[in-house]
């Protein structure tokens, strides 16, 4: 879909406004509902996704007829990530179709360099008096999230939450995306603890600290593993979403704990490092890797048996199905407070066959490429 000039124009002040707004030269994303990827080193990093897999709800009703030509969505998330373009591709979905029923949808994509909860704040409160008929949020922080969506909604502008994780204590209008993070942590460790024979040595990288997803998959990792008295937790830190960190990390851990059996990951970054130190360490499918989500490097590992499980989201509908509801709500109509997209465990059986659902035929001269 062809933008306009006077949509670019807008997302291009509201850019330079959200700068002058957060006194900080961090940004990312594109504001282009025509353009697909996300204009990112991080993204780059980890490829661009198509994002539709098997998991994409077939049965979705797509038969809506909006009430109006146009409408503008501001999309806010926590940070520049390539997790994220695998959302986008479901957004660009939803806005094609609209185009097919001459329904022009202009959204924004907005994102900082690192988790920010204070940018989040600020690009919301930005966002509201620009004309928008609806903003979307993947909360960073729910307590501080919370209060600028409400400060929002009291506006006559609506909020809906999307992607990792909700927060039920506000005004926000829906949710779309994984309504089970905990139970994503439960299944990785359960699947990582039977594989360690239920005894042995255990590591966990937890992510970003205040990270609602994250918090509730560490606590399933957590709670799992406490079910298993053989096995003992040796040290759990905060690699932040940084594969390099995440690297730096498992390296220490390989220094320190020789005998070390298996490692949890709660985020899409932290397998990617911790299957690279293993393997650079020469001890791929000594130690049980656990994490989440579909990384194209996190799939190589999981295919040459590195990484063990990996717990794959249907991020997809996450994007398809909000652009639904959004556009229904802002038209007054009912939708679902909570639409739940799923995720499934992913073994080394079935790596080459997300491998090309997500990434296409192209996949392995991209990772020959980096």
């Amino acid at each position: 879909m062809i933008k306009k000039l006077l949509s670019l124009a807008t997302a291009t002040l509201l850019a330079v406004s959200m700068l002058s707004g957060c006194g900080s030269n961090k940004s990312g994303g594109t504001s282009s509902a025509s353009q697909a990827s996300t204009n990112s080193a991080e993204a780059k990093a980890g490829d661009s996704a198509t994002g539709k897999t098997e998991l994409a709800d077939q049965n979705f009703d797509t038969s809506y007829t909006p009430k109006k030509k146009s409408y503008k969505i501001y999309c806010t998330y926590k940070n520049i990530h390539s997790w994220y373009d695998a959302i986008k591709s479901g957004v660009d979905a939803a806005v094609s179709d609209m185009a097919k029923k001459g329904v022009k949808v202009d959204y924004v994509w907005y994102g900082p360099a690192q988790p920010d909860a204070v940018d989040q704040v600020n690009s919301i409160e930005t966002a509201v008096g620009q004309g928008y008929d609806l903003i979307a949020v993947d909360v960073n922080q729910p307590e501080t999230t919370a209060k600028a969506i409400n400060n929002a909604v009291a506006k006559k502008v609506p909020v809906a939450t999307f992607a990792s994780s909700d927060v039920t204590n506000c005004n926000r209008s829906f949710f779309v995306g994984n309504t089970d993070n905990y139970g994503d942590g439960c299944k990785l460790a359960k699947a990582v603890c039977e594989k360690m024979g239920g005894k042995g040595k255990i590591a966990i990288l937890a992510g970003t600290m205040g990270a609602a997803s994250h918090e509730q998959r560490l606590k399933g990792f957590q709670d799992t593993i406490a079910k298993y008295p053989n096995i003992e937790i040796v040290d759990t830190q905060r690699d932040n979403d940084s594969v390099e960190k995440a690297i730096s990390i498992t390296e220490s851990w390989l220094q320190a704990y020789p005998d070390l059996g298996g490692i949890l990951c709660n985020n899409m970054s932290n397998p990617v490092g911790a299957c690279q130190a293993v393997k650079s360490a020469g001890k791929s499918g000594k130690i049980v890797i656990g994490g989440m989500d579909h990384d194209l490097r996190t799939l190589n590992y999981l295919k040459d048996g590195t990484l063990y499980v990996a717990q794959v989201q249907n991020c997809y509908d996450m994007g398809y199905k909000l652009i639904y509801n959004a556009i229904k709500t802002v038209d007054g109509q009912k939708v679902d407070e909570k639409t739940a997209v799923g995720s499934t465990s992913v073994y080394k059986g079935q790596a080459d066959k997300f491998i090309k659902m997500l990434y296409g035929d192209n996949a392995d001269a991209k990772t020959q490429s980096k």
